[in-house]
């Protein structure tokens, strides 16, 4: 009878004992878990900056090429319309509209940076004098996408 009764309670508390073991287990894994989350989403965080950062810098590249064509041409148009400018490993989508969009002797050329998933907008405005060919940058500006 002794031996019975010793054996259940060992029993009792072995069953006692694996929910407090799984409880204790579960959340050592869960904040662990929650901490793996934490540092990806503030290691993401910085190189979605970077990202952004190296999106408005294909996009200035664009504006600065459109520039350049426009001085060596004061009629230029491109083909095909937008063009895609190839900056390192980010790219640039040039639109340039001529006299419709800002007036008589103006292009308004706008760029799209994109970097991975970020994408950033720059627009300007170029003057480009008819009589003397001279080309004035107006305005740029980013726009919002």
């Amino acid at each position: 009878m002794k031996l019975t009764t010793h054996n259940s309670l060992l029993n009792t508390k072995a069953a006692a004992t694996l929910p407090v073991i799984l409880l204790v287990g579960g959340l050592i894994v869960e904040i662990g878990i929650t901490g793996a989350f934490i540092a990806y989403f503030l290691s993401q965080s910085g190189f979605g900056i970077k990202l952004s950062e190296e999106a408005l810098a294909a996009a200035r590249a664009g504006i600065e090429d459109a520039k350049i064509r426009i001085v060596r041409d004061k009629n230029f148009n491109p083909s095909p319309n937008p063009y895609t400018l190839i900056v390192g490993s980010r790219s640039s989508q040039v639109t340039i509209c001529k006299d419709i969009c800002v007036g008589a002797d103006k292009f308004q050329v706008d760029s799209l940076g994109i970097a991975f998933n970020k994408r950033r907008k720059i627009r300007a405005v170029i003057y480009v004098n008819s009589l003397t060919g001279e080309v004035k940058l107006e305005s740029e500006r980013e726009i919002a996408i």
